[in-house]
């Protein structure tokens, strides 16, 4: 019972609002992404990125992301969000983009993935908030597989 009033305490500085707009403006994000091939093979890299949000209304927000995973499966992925403010410091959003292996944006090979995401803003630090993402690979070009799942969570900070 003890626990209770500290895990209330602790989601309430969690919790609270970063900034008075939201999670709107743009950012840059540091995290780790993991990636999951149906043929047994996982990968764990370190991935850093920036991009922008727009609100368009009191609650809908749509953005854009380039982001590069470095490590030993490498790829650069630029991806749009469109997503809810379900309330100034939490969005629930879906992802589509292009993700291409060797840190390059190429057409001749690559992934369209989709996916969704959440962010929530942590209080104690204006402009900071954490994110958790999934995305898939629903076609492929050229040399890229669609059996891979990703996985990636980080920080943002919002300036």
């Amino acid at each position: 019972m003890r626990k209770l009033p500290m895990l209330a305490a602790a989601l309430a500085i969690v919790a609270t609002p970063a900034t008075a707009d939201g999670l709107s403006r743009c950012y840059v994000e540091a995290g780790l992404a993991g990636t999951f091939l149906a043929a047994g093979d996982r990968h764990a890299q370190g991935s850093v990125g920036g991009g922008c949000d727009l609100t368009l209304n009191r609650n809908i927000f749509v953005g854009a992301n380039l982001r590069a995973d470095l490590g030993d499966s490498s790829a650069a992925i630029v991806s749009a969000r469109l997503g809810l403010n379900v309330n100034p410091h939490l969005a629930i959003y879906g992802i589509a983009g292009w993700a291409s292996p060797e840190l390059r944006i190429d057409r001749k090979s690559g992934q369209f993935i989709i996916g969704a995401g959440a962010e929530t803003a942590v209080g104690a630090v204006r402009g900071l908030s954490m994110f958790a993402e999934a995305t898939t690979a629903a076609a492929k070009v050229g040399a890229a597989t669609t059996d891979d799942v990703t996985t990636r969570a980080g920080l943002r900070w919002r300036f």
